[in-house]
């Protein structure tokens, strides 16, 4: 569990590790939307694109200006993701439908890339994919099945 004060605020991010198979999983379902005909990135895709006003640098706005990526790139790079990028698993405290973040970090360019994510469905049932960061990594990330 990481503990980061905010000014008078704490917030408290609990972090797990899941099992490889459910890491396969994951991907596995991940991949396969993405790459079927159903996908349409104008709605599937939601990219949280939100400025860190203290710490730019690490943005998913910065990194995608920086990399010269739009969403199709996003998309491209999340269909190669691998079981040995993935870092750890974040149980969203703001959503528990469902509740876990994927978290994997990609090289791009020789920059590792922090990318968390879940798969959703909307209240129609369509699924869609949240992903919830896409920036250069801040800190140090480990790779249990690398």
């Amino acid at each position: 569990m990481i503990v980061k004060p905010l000014r008078e605020v704490i917030f408290i991010f609990l972090s797990i590790i899941s099992k490889r198979q459910e890491v396969v999983a994951f991907l596995e379902e991940l991949k396969a939307f993405l790459k079927g005909n159903d996908f349409d990135i104008d709605h599937d895709l939601i990219l949280i694109k939100k400025k860190k006003l203290d710490d730019e640098e690490h943005s998913t706005p910065y990194t995608l200006l920086d990399l010269d990526y739009n969403s199709e790139d996003v998309v491209n790079r999340l269909k190669e993701l691998t079981v040995a990028e993935y870092s750890e698993t974040k149980i969203d405290k703001d959503d528990f439908n469902p509740p876990l973040l994927f978290v994997f970090g990609k090289d791009i360019n020789r920059r590792l890339v922090y990318v968390k994510l879940k798969i959703k469905k909307k209240e129609n049932l369509r699924t869609y994919i949240l992903c919830v960061s896409f920036h250069y990594a801040k800190e140090k990330m480990k790779f249990p099945y690398a």
